[in-house]
């Protein structure tokens, strides 16, 4: 019976491949491992899984932000402000929204330098902003977050 799952989940695991555009005969080998119940179970190598876009992975970041912050034309604030329409434009100038002292005294205009640079680590960028996040450490990720962004909030 064991066999018998083994090779179906083996034909799965092909045609999953196929349909991500690899070939079976071209698919990173497929292993078996034991779990710690005695149960076998089929590991993927992380080399086959679909790798994602800058812009998937732009998506993909933006959730540790959206409890914070909207993108659509016309969204509302939340914890921060909406983010439509930011790039070209003066941090702390939108109405409606209460801005640290500290934002609004540091004359930034937003454009990918300084996005980058206050997404890296909020507050050594802006020293006393009341934006509680520990900041995207990663050149990449930052750079795919900015990518999303920006085709998220440019008219």
């Amino acid at each position: 019976m064991r066999s018998h799952l083994k090779a179906i989940s083996l034909a799965l695991t092909a045609a999953w491949l196929v349909s991500c555009g690899n070939s079976a005969d071209s698919a990173p080998e497929v292993k078996t491992q034991l779990s710690s119940s005695g149960q076998t179970a089929q590991v993927i190598p992380a080399a086959a899984k679909a790798e994602l876009t800058p812009m998937e992975r732009g998506a993909k970041l933006f959730k540790r932000c959206k409890a914070c912050h909207t993108l659509e034309d016309g969204g509302r604030n939340k914890v921060g402000p909406n983010l439509w329409d930011i790039w070209g434009n003066k941090a702390a100038s939108r109405e409606g929204f209460a801005y640290s002292k500290a934002l609004i005294a540091a004359d930034i205009t937003w454009n990918d330098e300084t996005f980058d640079a206050y997404i890296k680590k909020p507050n050594a960028f802006v020293p006393g902003t009341r934006m509680s996040f520990v900041g995207i450490k990663k050149d990449q990720d930052r750079a795919d977050l900015l990518l999303y962004l920006k085709a998220e909030t440019t008219p």
